[in-house]
């Protein structure tokens, strides 16, 4: 078998891996945004609107003293993602909770987790 015929081979392999995840999670949020729709009562919804507040009042307690906060150190204090505290940290600034002056960051490895590299050039 030639090299290339392997290589080629492997990317395929992983690819369709990659589309089985991708497929699954899918699923997988469907049924979840099912269940979360049928539970969808005014009770769950204050719950959800009581825990959102308090989440909130939290996340801007790190902004009480001014200066930069690390999304890290936030996640491990509240249990949410960074993806979570980035989202949270948005919607606090759009309701003036907080005021986000700047942003900084680091170059990333290039690769998303979820999926994989096999597309990559």
């Amino acid at each position: 078998m030639k090299p290339g015929k392997k290589s080629r081979k492997s990317r395929l392999e992983r690819l369709a891996g990659s589309l089985e995840l991708v497929t699954s999670r899918m699923i997988e949020t469907a049924v979840v945004n099912s269940q979360l729709a049928s539970s969808q009562t005014p009770e769950m919804r204050r719950l959800f609107d009581t825990w959102l507040g308090c989440i909130s009042d939290e996340v801007a307690r790190f902004f009480e003293k001014g200066g930069s906060v690390d999304l890290d150190d936030i996640s491990e204090a509240t249990g949410l993602s960074r993806e979570s505290v980035l989202t949270l940290l948005v919607a606090l600034d759009r309701r003036g909770g907080i005021m986000i002056r700047g942003v900084t960051g680091e170059k990333g490895s290039g690769g998303n987790s979820d999926i994989c590299d096999c597309m990559d050039k």
